[in-house]
């Protein structure tokens, strides 16, 4: 039985929520589901429609209680402390498990990954390696101060995102965090990902790419055709909503690729989008120039977005769908 481990705070509880429904309702075999949280102890906060599910095993949660002064880098970030949780995941699940596939809060599951996630962890169990990762980067003239930064000798840089993790060798690895915290303190734009790519430095399993499919909406162009969407998830199980700028944000939401979370978000709340802000008024700077340039018309659901709108700008708590 395939296990899967996510580590997240309450600023991400309705991301996870939407990422782990999208997973319960695409595998083909029963699951377990392992949660680290920064203020939950157990599964009391999920939505019904999760713990009831026909193809949840487990679902078991642990509160992060490690006494860690400062993990490096978070100011004015778009991640919290909860991404740097997985480092110490083997101090929090059973003994006995050989191997789980983390996945980060921000992934949603658009078909069934199971054949290609038994498959990825037959060759993790038969091999040297720890951990199975996607690359993201080669080592090039243009990305070696990258690779200089974090002192790495390989030529590969992996995404962590999605990892398949071999528990037994993971527990023994010879690393002093809180030593890697103070050391790399101001070296980490990317956070414990950074991190493990020292750490591993390039000797890892490659996974499938399709089981973590990178969209970034900094750089994406907004898709105009409905068939765009269609084949991003015919040919992916993973999709990974990386970047600052995601389809809970008003840009995002703007782009026909958020439909792939916001569909996941509706079946865990009893709003029609979620919707979050960093700044209010600057979300509505955002939604007014996407008026102006008439990308809010692309948008199928149009007066429920306004008033799902108005809702989160007057915080309006989101209440999670128990029907």
């Amino acid at each position: 039985m395939s296990n899967y481990l996510y580590c997240f705070d309450e600023n991400y509880n309705f991301q996870a929520f939407s990422s782990i429904i999208s997973l319960l309702d695409k595998v083909s075999k029963k699951i377990n589901i392992y949660v680290i949280h920064k203020n939950e102890n157990s599964d009391d906060f999920f939505p019904r429609i999760i713990k009831e599910h026909v193809k949840l095993n487990n679902l078991i949660v642990y509160k992060f209680d490690k006494d860690i002064v400062n993990f490096p880098n978070l100011y004015d970030a778009h991640v919290s402390e909860a991404t740097y949780y997985r480092l110490f995941c083997t101090e929090y699940l059973p003994n006995n498990l050989e191997t789980i596939l983390y996945i980060d809060a921000d992934i949603i599951c658009v078909n069934d990954p199971t054949k290609y996630i038994e498959s990825n962890t037959l060759n993790l169990i038969d091999n040297k390696y720890v951990i199975s990762a996607k690359t993201e980067v080669l080592k090039t003239s243009s990305t070696e101060v990258d690779f200089d930064r974090l002192d790495m000798e390989s030529s590969k840089y992996f995404n962590a995102g999605v990892m398949n993790i071999k528990l037994s060798h993971w527990k023994n690895l010879e690393f002093n965090l809180n030593q890697m915290f103070e050391e790399f303190h101001e070296k980490l734009n990317f956070w414990d990902q950074d991190l493990l790519n020292n750490i591993f430095d390039g000797n890892y399993l490659e996974l499938d790419k399709r089981l973590n499919h990178v969209l970034d909406f900094s750089f994406l162009e907004y898709i105009k055709e409905k068939q765009d969407t269609n084949e991003i998830i015919t040919d992916n199980m993973f999709i990974h909503f990386a970047g600052s700028h995601k389809p809970w944000s008003v840009n995002g939401i703007m782009c026909n690729l958020s439909e792939i979370y916001q569909k996941e978000f509706r079946k865990i709340s009893t709003n029609n989008f979620h919707i979050t802000h960093k700044i209010r008024s600057y979300s509505l700077l955002v939604f007014y120039r996407n008026l102006i340039n008439l990308k809010f018309f692309r948008i199928e659901k149009k007066g429920m977005f306004l008033f799902d709108l108005i809702k989160s700008l007057l915080k309006i708590k989101i209440r999670k769908n128990e029907n």
